[in-house]
């Protein structure tokens, strides 16, 4: 047996599998600290009753922490409860009954991770703020927390806090499942917070899950590409003041963000703070990459008073559906954070504050407001009606497909007079708009499209004179020959049948 077992060993340690041997659980009614300290590799800490921490655990090693419909309870002088610090281990946090336990913190914080991988499932995890702390403290550590469901919910600002080292992806999350939630009633709440100044690094994957705050998700650049990244492939945000918000600080610019699912929507709510504006489904207010939906056409939902509202950056809209259910403005105040309402689906203002100018392309997607534009693009002006810039600073403007709505203003306006829509279907006329090698034409559902010019191509003219063609002359003569014997052959015959008869009789 021996021989077996060191034989098993050496199988596992030659692959560089994980050993399992010896797992076992412990249970815990009162010290938690203890146990945690005395269990073994891959072991599971299993609560039988509810347990008050008095001071920060510390996790060290690949545990599974079970709640088994209990509740951990944090005294007011705990930072954290717990601290999940392993190079390179896997933690989880767990409950293994039908009614899922809880940890609360009412006083601080929740769960710190700086290195390792924490995975959450079924739990309630609440705290005053910074419900999962997500904050590798070295270069070279990486930290990353896993929600598969369960609620994990602040009473603060901010509920999930990604705190990087300028390490790209040294702070990572990834969204599954379950609810995070920030209170709509603290104003510039966040349920998901990407870095701040000069803490960039942050790595993000939504892909199902509920999230729910005054804003969804905020991020935070340092200005190198790559360092801030959030991708959403499906779940959905619900917020009062912006689904997804680009932090406007100096220094914080340059994110990416890619949305090709799922659904955001940004509107008011009872017992919400105040936004001051429109409800903005995504503020784009930095320098960065913006991509919406996939190259077949498909991709998210989103939903504001103003859609999209963009002041700088790259933009790409590939498919999904925009819409905008907010007040039309002829004249676009420009507010101080930068959102300028204009009940667009699509909007961009410019402004000399912004001034390194946006790019954008649609390719497709439907594009709707009820008031105001489908697409705008312009300058606002501040509380004297003066325009915050002297022109505008989109660089490049194109759309190349996609339907675009307005049931009350103009589908698509801009201060540019350049002609950048060359395909898309449209309510209302853009012909002036439209590239001058293409026409714009009424569909018989009365919307305007995109056709492409026709061209006279040279007919050669038909020969005055027949021309036999052998091949098919040869054709018929066979045709013929064979016909007429057929007929002699059935005559023939008939006079044979004749012939036959008479003799008979």
């Amino acid at each position: 047996m021996k021989k077996v077992s060191m034989f098993l060993v050496g199988i596992v340690t030659m692959l560089g599998l994980p050993m399992m041997v010896n797992a076992k659980t412990i249970e815990v009614d009162s010290d938690l600290a203890d146990a945690i300290t005395s269990a073994e590799e891959n072991d599971t800490i299993k609560l039988i009753g509810n347990v008050t921490v008095d001071s920060q655990i510390t996790v060290d090693k690949a545990l599974t922490i079970d709640l088994n419909g209990n509740t951990i309870t944090a005294n007011a002088d705990v930072k954290y409860v717990f601290d999940f610090n392993g190079n390179g281990k896997n933690f989880t946090i767990t409950d293994s009954s039908a009614n899922a336990g809880s940890i609360i913190n009412t006083a601080q914080r929740g769960v710190l991770v700086t290195d390792g991988t924490l995975t959450i499932d079924k739990v309630t995890i609440n705290s005053a703020d910074r419900t999962v702390q997500i904050n590798p403290v070295d270069s070279d550590d990486k930290a990353k927390a896993i929600i598969n469901g369960g609620v994990i919910e602040s009473n603060g600002s901010r509920t999930i806090m990604l705190w990087g080292n300028n390490v790209k992806e040294a702070a990572a999350l990834e969204v599954n499942g379950g609810k995070i939630i920030a209170p709509v009633s603290v104003k510039n709440s966040a349920a998901i917070n990407l870095g701040s100044a000069n803490a960039a690094g942050t790595y993000v994957v939504v892909n199902n899950g509920e999230i729910s705050a005054y804003n969804g998700i905020r991020l935070y650049g340092n200005g190198e590409e790559g360092m801030t990244v959030l991708t959403m492939n499906g779940g959905s945000i619900n917020a009062v003041g912006s689904g997804i918000i680009q932090s406007t600080a100096d220094g914080t610019e340059n994110t990416t963000i890619a949305i090709y699912g799922g659904s955001i929507t940004a509107q008011p709510q009872e017992g919400a703070a105040a936004v001051g504006g429109d409800s903005v489904g995504i503020y784009h207010g930095q320098t960065g990459t913006l991509i919406i939906g996939n190259a077949d056409g498909t991709g998210p939902t989103i939903l504001g008073q103003t859609g999209i509202s963009i002041k700088e950056g790259n933009i790409t809209i590939n498919g999904g559906t925009i819409k905008a259910n907010g007040e039309y403005r002829e004249v676009v105040t420009a507010r101080d954070d930068g959102t300028d309402d204009t009940g667009a689906a699509i909007s961009i203002t410019s402004s000399a504050v912004y001034a390194d100018g946006t790019s954008i392309t649609v390719n497709g997607g439907t594009i709707e407001s009820e008031n105001g534009n489908a697409f705008y693009e312009g300058i606002g002006v501040d509380g004297l009606g003066n325009p915050v810039a002297d022109e505008s600073t989109v660089t490049d403007l194109a759309i190349a497909g996609g339907s675009f709505t307005s049931k009350e203003a103009s589908v698509v306006t801009t201060e540019t007079e350049e002609k950048f829509i060359t395909g898309g279907e449209f309510s209302s006329d853009v012909s002036s708009y439209v590239s001058d090698d293409l026409t714009m034409e009424q569909d018989e559902n009365g919307n305007y499209v995109i056709v492409s010019p026709v061209t006279d191509v040279p007919t050669e003219e038909t020969p005055t004179e027949e021309v036999e063609n052998p091949e098919t002359s040869d054709g018929i003569v066979l045709y013929v020959a064979i016909s007429v014997i057929a007929v002699l052959g059935v005559a023939l015959t008939a006079l044979r049948l004749r012939s036959r008869l008479r003799k008979s009789y």
